[in-house]
C-alpha cells in the first residue's frame, strides 16, 4: 500500500515538473517571442498648416495621431485617465496584483449572478500601452504573458510620466482620432490643454468603447460612461464634490455637426497639390520644388509638420467665385446640368515672392486628390500666350508700343486654300499701333511682332526660361505666336510666367511649401525659390503697359470696368474653335489666372476668354484688391516720345494734330525721323467702267494735268509688305483689311481726249481691264465708295 502511494505521488510529482517545465518553456518561448521595446513605430499624423500658422489638414494612413509632451496634458486629464483606468498606476511595476485579483473577484461574481458582479479588466495603463503599442489585439495566453513581460521592462526603462505620455498620445478613441490632442480635437475642436474636466472625463471613457461611447453616434451612453469616470475622480479625490456636479451639469459641444451618414468636406485641391509635392505622386514633381525627403510614400504616418504659402480666406474666396460664376454661365449660356460640363480652373500668386496663394482644380470637389485641372492638365494657351512668345522678344529688339504692325495676312495657309492668319471676328483693320495690336489681341500684328523678335526659336526660348517647359522644338514655327502648341500648359506654369512680367521681369519659381520640420523639431526642407531676370526691366514695364489698355479699353473691359482705374494688366486667350478660354491677369502684388474648357476638347465652349474667364478674374480680384496698389515704377531706360500715332515715328507736316501723341520706348530705340508710311499726293476718283458683266467701281488714281474730275491733295500710306490675297477670293473683303483703299495708287489718271473715231475704238481696252500695278478691287461688282473715302485716322 505504501509502494502504491509513493508510485502516486512520485507520479503526481513528475507530473507536476513536466507540466511545469512545459509552462516554463512556454512562458520562456512567449516572452523571447515578445518585440523589442524598440521595434515600436507609431503612426503619426503629418499636419498641414497656411500660410499664417492654422492647422488646415491632418494627413494620416487611418491612424490620426498628433504627439503632444505630458507637460502639454493638464493635471486633471491625466488623473481623469488614471482614475478610471489604473488608480495604482503611481505605485506598481507594470502589474497591479490587486487589480488583477480584484478583477477576478468580480468576474467570477457576475458569471455566478451573484450581487457586485461586473466584467472588470485587470490590465494597467502600462499593460494596454504594451498591447496597443507593441502587439495585437487578439486574446490568448500567449499575448496576454507577452503583454505583462513589456510592461514589466517598460517600467524598468521609462519614468511614470514617459509610460502616461506614450499611452495618452497613443490609446484609440473612435472616429479615426489616435491619441488625446487628435482626440481633443475632432471631437471637441480644441487642443488638449484646453479641455475642462467634463471634456476629460469623456474622453477618458470612451478608450473603454470607442464604438459604444462614440458621442457622434450616442451622445446618452457617452454622458453615461462620463458619469462613471467622474465618479472615480471623486473616490479617488482628484476632484472635488462642487468639481463634480460643475462637470456633471456640463453638456458638451461637438466640433461637428453631421450626422451618421454625413461627413463634412474634407481638404481643397490646394492642399490635395500639397499632398502630391510631398508623396512625389508624379516623377520630379518633389524635386521640383526642392523636396527630398528619405520615404515619401510614409508622410502619412511621418509626423511632419508642412508650412504652407495658402492663404486660407482667398482660397475660399476662389473657390466661392469659380462655383458660382461657372453656375451663372451654365444658367446663362443654356447648359444642362445632366450632359457634360464646362470646367475651370484658377491659380493665384504673389509674382514677387512666387507664393501660390490659392489654387482650384475644378468646379466641383467629390473627394481627396481628384484630377487636378490647375496643376495636372496641358491645354492650349491660345492668344494668352502673345505677350511671352511674340511681344516681348519683339520689345528685346526694340519694338515699341508705338511700332506700327500691318493686321493683314501674313501669308497663305498651308494648304494653299486660304490666308493665314484670320482674326476672331474675320476682319482686318490694316496698319495699326503694337498697343492696339495686344489691346485687341489681334492675330497677324502678334505673327508679325515675332518676326521682329527674331522668330519662334527666341519666342520658345523665352517661353523655356518662364517656365513653359512644355513647349517643345517641333513648336518652333510662326503658329507658336497665336498658341498653338503640341502639348499645351499648365493653368500654374502659365501663372508663374506672367508673374514674371508682373515682376518686372524677375522670374520667381513658384512655391507652395515653406517648410517642413520632422518630430524631432530639425528643419528638413526650407524654401529658398530662385530668382532668375528673364525680361530687362524696360522691356517688362513697355509690355506691362500694353497690357494695361486690355483691362482699360481692350478685350478684358466689358466685364472688369477697367478694374477701378487701378494699375492691373492682363491678357485674354481663345483656342481654335472656342475648345479652351482664359484670362491672366494682374496687379504689382498679385496674378490670377482663370481657365475654361471641356475635359473631352472635342466640346466647344458657348464662350471666349473674354467672358467667363473675366468674370470669374474680376468676381476674385475686386474682393481680394480692397486698396489700390502702388503702380509699377518706370525704369530709367523707358523714355517718352512724341510721335505720331499713324506712323509709330517723329510727327512731320503729314501727321494730323489729333494724332500726335507721347509714347514708351526703350531707350536708344526712339524714332529718328517721320518715316515714310505716310505720303500726301493729289489724287483724283476715277470710275472704272463696268467690265465681263462686272458694275463699275471707283478708285483713287494719282492726278495728272488735263485728267478729268477735281484732284484733291490727301494722304495716302505706303504699307511696308505688299498684301497677301486670297488665292481665289481677292477682292474679298472678308480678307483685305480696312485701309486698303488708303493704300497710295499706282495708276495715275489719263488725259481727256476729244472723242473721235480713233478713241472709240481704243479706249474700250483701256477701260476694261485694269492698267499695269492697278490692283484695285470690284469687290462683288459694288463700288466701295465708303472704303476709298473713308479718311485715313
Amino acid at each position: 500500500m505504501r509502494r502504491r502511494w509513493r508510485y502516486v505521488l512520485f507520479t503526481l510529482l513528475a507530473l507536476f515538473v513536466i507540466a511545469g517545465a512545459g509552462i516554463a518553456v512556454f512562458v520562456v518561448q512567449a516572452i523571447a517571442g515578445a518585440p523589442e521595446l524598440s521595434q515600436i513605430n507609431w503612426a503619426t499624423s503629418t499636419v498641414i498648416y497656411d500660410r499664417d500658422g492654422n492647422e488646415v489638414f491632418l494627413l494620416h494612413s487611418g491612424e490620426n495621431r498628433t504627439p503632444v509632451r505630458i507637460s502639454q496634458i493638464p493635471e486633471h486629464v491625466q488623473k481623469a485617465f488614471i482614475a478610471v483606468e489604473d488608480p495604482r498606476f503611481r505605485s506598481h511595476f507594470g502589474i497591479d496584483l490587486r487589480g488583477l485579483a480584484r478583477a477576478a473577484w468580480r468576474t467570477g461574481l457576475y458569471l455566478l449572478n451573484l450581487p457586485g458582479g461586473r466584467v472588470e479588466g485587470g490590465s494597467t495603463i502600462s499593460q494596454q500601452l504594451a498591447r496597443s503599442g507593441w502587439l495585437t489585439q487578439e486574446v490568448t495566453l500567449r499575448r496576454k504573458l507577452q503583454e505583462a513581460w513589456i510592461a514589466i521592462q517598460l517600467e524598468r526603462k521609462f519614468s511614470k510620466d514617459q509610460i502616461l505620455e506614450m499611452y495618452l498620445n497613443q490609446i484609440y478613441f473612435g472616429q479615426g482620432a489616435y491619441g488625446i490632442q487628435a482626440a481633443a480635437r475632432t471631437f471637441f475642436g480644441k487642443d488638449v490643454g484646453d479641455l475642462n474636466i467634463a471634456e476629460a472625463a469623456q474622453l477618458a471613457g470612451m478608450v473603454n468603447g470607442p464604438s459604444i461611447y462614440d458621442p457622434y453616434l450616442d451622445m446618452e451612453s457617452s454622458l453615461a460612461r462620463r458619469e462613471v469616470v467622474l465618479e472615480a475622480m471623486l473616490r479617488e479625490g482628484v476632484i472635488t464634490q462642487a468639481e463634480y456636479e460643475e462637470a456633471m451639469a456640463f453638456r458638451p459641444t461637438l466640433v461637428n455637426t453631421f450626422t451618421a451618414d454625413e461627413r463634412p468636406r474634407e481638404g481643397n485641391d490646394f492642399i490635395d497639390y500639397v499632398i502630391s509635392i510631398l508623396t512625389d505622386a508624379q516623377p520630379g514633381l518633389a524635386e521640383r520644388y526642392g523636396i527630398r525627403l528619405r520615404d515619401p510614400q510614409s508622410v502619412a504616418r511621418a509626423g511632419l509638420k508642412v508650412y504652407t504659402t495658402l492663404d486660407s480666406k482667398l482660397q475660399t474666396l476662389v473657390e466661392q467665385a469659380v462655383v458660382e460664376q461657372m453656375a451663372a454661365a451654365d444658367e446663362a449660356y443654356g447648359i444642362a446640368a445632366e450632359g457634360p460640363r464646362p470646367e475651370a480652373a484658377a491659380v493665384v500668386m504673389n509674382p514677387r515672392t512666387g507664393e501660390v496663394l490659392a489654387l482650384v482644380g475644378g468646379r466641383t470637389r467629390e473627394g481627396m486628390l481628384e484630377f487636378n485641372r490647375a496643376t495636372d492638365a496641358l491645354r492650349q494657351p491660345g492668344s494668352a500666350i502673345k505677350p511671352i512668345v511674340a511681344y516681348l522678344p519683339a520689345v528685346e529688339a526694340g519694338l515699341s508700343p508705338a511700332t506700327i504692325l500691318d493686321d493683314a495676312p501674313v501669308r497663305l495657309s498651308n494648304d494653299g486654300t486660304t490666308v493665314w492668319p484670320q482674326n476672331y471676328d474675320f476682319r482686318y483693320q490694316g496698319l495699326k499701333p503694337a498697343r492696339w495690336g495686344v489691346e485687341q489681341s489681334v492675330n497677324p500684328m502678334a505673327v508679325r511682332a515675332m518676326q521682329l523678335g527674331g522668330g519662334p526659336w527666341e519666342g520658345a526660348a523665352l517661353a523655356r526660361k518662364l517656365g513653359l517647359t512644355t513647349i517643345l522644338p517641333e513648336d518652333e514655327n510662326l503658329a507658336l505666336a497665336l498658341g498653338g502648341i503640341q502639348k499645351g500648359v499648365t493653368v500654374l506654369d502659365l501663372t508663374a510666367a506672367f508673374g514674371a512680367i508682373a515682376n518686372m521681369g524677375v522670374k520667381v519659381d513658384p512655391v507652395v511649401i515653406t517648410k517642413i520640420v520632422d518630430p524631432t523639431g530639425e528643419v528638413l526642407f526650407e524654401a529658398r525659390p530662385r530668382q532668375e531676370r528673364v525680361v530687362s526691366p524696360g522691356a517688362a514695364y513697355l509690355m506691362i503697359d500694353m497690357m494695361k489698355d486690355v483691362v482699360r479699353r481692350g478685350t478684358a473691359y466689358a466685364f472688369t470696368g477697367g478694374f477701378r482705374g487701378w494699375p492691373a494688366a492682363g491678357k485674354t486667350g481663345t483656342t481654335e474653335e472656342n475648345r479652351d478660354a482664359w484670362f491672366i491677369g494682374f496687379t504689382p502684388d498679385l496674378v490670377t489666372a482663370v481657365w475654361n474648357g471641356y475635359d473631352d476638347p472635342d466640346n466647344h465652349l458657348p464662350w471666349t476668354g473674354a467672358y467667363v474667364p473675366v468674370q470669374i478674374w474680376n468676381r476674385i480680384m475686386t474682393q481680394a484688391v480692397t486698396e489700390p496698389p502702388e503702380d509699377w515704377p518706370r525704369p530709367a531706360e523707358v523714355v517718352d516720345v512724341t510721335v505720331c500715332r499713324l506712323t509709330g515715328m517723329l510727327p512731320d507736316a503729314n501727321c494730323p494734330p489729333d494724332q500726335v501723341v507721347q509714347e514708351l520706348f526703350l531707350a536708344g530705340h526712339e524714332p529718328r525721323g517721320p518715316g515714310n508710311l505716310l505720303v500726301k499726293a493729289k489724287a483724283v476718283q476715277v470710275t472704272v467702267p463696268a467690265q465681263d458683266g462686272r458694275p463699275a467701281y471707283t478708285q483713287w488714281q494719282l492726278w495728272q494735268p488735263a485728267c478729268s474730275g477735281k484732284p484733291v491733295e490727301r494722304l495716302f500710306i505706303r504699307r511696308p509688305e505688299p498684301l497677301v490675297r486670297h488665292p481665289t477670293e481677292p477682292w474679298n473683303p472678308r480678307y483685305l483689311p480696312s485701309d486698303w483703299a488708303d493704300e497710295l495708287p499706282t495708276v495715275t489718271c489719263q488725259p481727256s481726249q476729244p472723242r473721235t473715231l480713233w478713241n472709240w475704238l481704243t479706249l474700250p481696252g483701256d477701260w476694261w481691264g485694269p492698267r499695269d500695278g492697278d490692283d484695285r478691287p470690284d469687290v462683288d461688282g459694288t463700288p466701295d465708295v465708303d472704303a476709298v473715302e473713308e479718311p485715313l485716322w
